[in-house]
This record gives structure tokens, sequence and C-alpha cells, in this order.
């Protein structure tokens, strides 16, 4: 068997510890593929938490919009020719515009974006969409459509961190809670942190904070620092006090015990296709009240509640529906039991090996 090497951007896993694209590389780096060595280029020295079987290639580089146009565009392909790696690998449809065809995406990043932003922002975007033009290959799940327009499309079995499919023991899950200062009862928001969308979560739940926000919180994660600010001084325009709570950003070990303990996620927003918040949820046993659409009525069938996007009072109604309605819940969190036992990482990790000898066969 010919032996090659990928290297990962590992530019999430310091900056964004628990986004869906940190999150899908966790698992990704957790298949151990035979015949493959994993480098992973990190923009800061790796956390305590983070213990991985891969070469770790650390590049001191702070953490700005120019910065990682200049990590993705630069960095990566240099250090790529200079470990001798075969492939490079991200999970941010950010891949460099030039240099030869081995970049391999599978995309991670939520779909909804600000509408504005500073100059190096929208630099990015516009020369990422030079380069997911030239891809290797991109990786997309088979349980969702995709319309996308390019040859080298894999499509591979749903892969979720192993932590969300093995639940700890409730003395765990207790343990964890106690650190983490958890509510003793909360609705989760694990999404962007964009004004827009975190306008339309307030909204809608100002229409459900009467009935249960006393008893269920509202608690968001994975916002980063100037999401939260974001997001309290919203809370406090919106007038919702202590229903609206934040946690900074946590050891990805310890999402699991989040989702296991919430009542529910609301995540009015799309799912991205590989390791977000809905798909974390369903693997938890947590009910999930989120948005239609195609793609999001493919993901989860019928193990969710979901309502118009733009109807606030909708979306309210519905997180109050599972929170005081015990038959919905258990209705849901049955269905996506169901839905998450088809999942399987080793089916996965055959389909990601497959597909990087693929893409190295094509360029020979």
């Amino acid at each position: 068997m010919t032996h090659f090497s990928v290297l990962y951007d590992g530019w999430p896993l310091i900056y964004q510890p628990n986004s869906p694209e940190a999150l899908h590389l966790l698992a990704i780096l957790s298949c151990h593929l035979e015949g493959v060595q994993a480098l992973l280029a990190l923009p800061a020295e790796p956390p305590s938490w983070l213990s991985l079987e891969a070469t770790i290639h650390v590049v001191a580089t702070a953490n700005t919009a120019r910065n990682r146009l200049n990590w993705e565009q630069r960095t990566l392909p240099v250090l790529r020719r200079r470990t001798g790696a075969a492939l490079l690998h991200l999970t941010s449809p950010n891949p460099p515009l030039f240099g030869p065809e081995v970049n391999l995406v599978s995309p991670s990043s939520f779909d909804d974006s600000p509408p504005k932003g500073r100059f190096a922002s929208r630099l990015r975007k516009a020369i990422s969409q030079g380069g997911m033009a030239r891809l290797g290959g991109l990786l997309w799940p088979d349980d969702l459509p995709l319309h996308e327009r390019q040859e080298a499309i894999y499509r591979l079995q749903p892969a979720i961190l192993p932590g969300f499919l093995e639940s700890n023991s409730a003395s765990e899950d207790d343990g964890l809670a106690a650190m983490l200062d958890l509510p003793a009862a909360y609705v989760l928001y694990h999404g962007p942190s964009y004004e827009g969308i975190l306008r339309r979560l307030l909204a809608a739940w100002s229409w459900a904070v009467e009935p249960v926000g006393d008893g269920y919180p509202l608690l968001a994660i994975g916002l980063g620092a100037d999401g939260r600010e974001r997001l309290a001084v919203l809370t406090s325009e919106y007038g919702l006090g202590e229903t609206v709570r934040s946690l900074a950003e946590l050891e990805p070990g310890a999402l699991g015990a989040v989702y296991r303990r919430s009542a529910a996620l609301f995540q009015p927003v799309v799912d991205p296709p590989w390791g977000g918040p809905v798909r974390l949820a369903l693997a938890s046993g947590t009910p999930v009240v989120s948005i239609e659409g195609e793609r999001m009525d493919a993901l989860v069938g019928p193990a969710a509640y979901l309502v118009g996007g733009q109807d606030a009072r909708a979306l309210g109604a519905a997180v109050i529906t599972v929170l005081v309605e015990e038959g919905v819940a258990q209705r849901l969190t049955e269905a996506g039991r169901q839905r998450v036992a088809t999942w399987s990482l080793s089916a996965f990790a055959q389909g990601l090996a497959n597909a990087y000898r693929d893409i190295l066969d094509k360029r020979e």
C-alpha cells in the first residue's frame, strides 16, 4: 500500500475550537487512516486538550482577517511543499488560489455570512471562490442534496466525534456541568455570532421567554469573545435580561455533556454540511428546533421541529412546544436516534481514504 501524508488546516482548533470546522477536523483526525500520515498546521502552540496522533507544525500567526487570508493563501501551500505532503485538506471553503490541484475541502462553515465586512474578509471570499473552482476534491455527506457543479465530488457517510455518540455516565456529565456552572435546565444555541443571526435568535426567543424563560434560559456557546459581547448588547436591547446567557469557548471534549444536558437545541440557521450543531444534537439525543429548507429537511427528516426561518413567532412557539409537550420531545429524540444509527465513522474513514487515493491517482 502506498504511503503518503496529508496536511490539515488546524487554524480553527486554535481560534475557533467549538466551531463546526474544528469539530469536523477532530472527527477526521480521530480516524487513523492506514497508510496516511497526518500533518497538522497550527497558528499557535497546541492547547493541552489537543492530543492527536499527528505531526504538528506551528507557524505563529495572530488571529486577524488579513493573517487568516495569508495563512490560507501562503502559509499552508508553503508548508505543504516543505513537508512533502501529498494533499492539503481544509474544513472551510477557502483553499489556495494558486498551486497544484491537490486541495480537498469538506465544508463545515455556516452559509449565512454578514453582508459587509472588512477588505481582507471580502478579498478572502473572492479568492476562495477561485480556489474552490480548482479543487482536487469536494467531500459531501451522502444524506444531503448537492447542486454544486464540480467533477471531483466524493459522497461519504456522515461522521461525528465519538464523544457525542458515546454517552458518559450521568455522574461524569454532572461533574462537567458543575465545573462549567451550567443551569439546571436550558435551551442551547450553538451557531454563528453575526448580528443578523443573533437578532433572528432573540426575536424568536422573545416569544418563548414568558412561558419558559425562567425555567429554561437560552444558553449560547461557541460565539467567541466578540460574539458574546454582541449577544450581551442585543440581549439588553431586546429586554431579555437573565434569560439569555453565554459561555466562553469550551474544550471540545466537554461539548457532549453540554448537549446531553440541554432540553433542546434551538438553531434558527441552516446547519453546515459537516460538523454542525444539528448533527451533534441528533447524536446526543437532544430535540431540535430549526428552520425549514431543502438541506435541513434532508438532514433531519422527522427528527426535528422545523418552521419558517423568518417567522419569529412560529419559531418561539416551536421551542415552547418541545419544552412543554413531553411526547413531542420524545418522538424527536427517538427519530434522531434512528437517523444517527445509519452513520458510521469507520465507513467515513474508508471513504475518506479512497477519496485521497483517487485524487492522487488522477494527478499521476
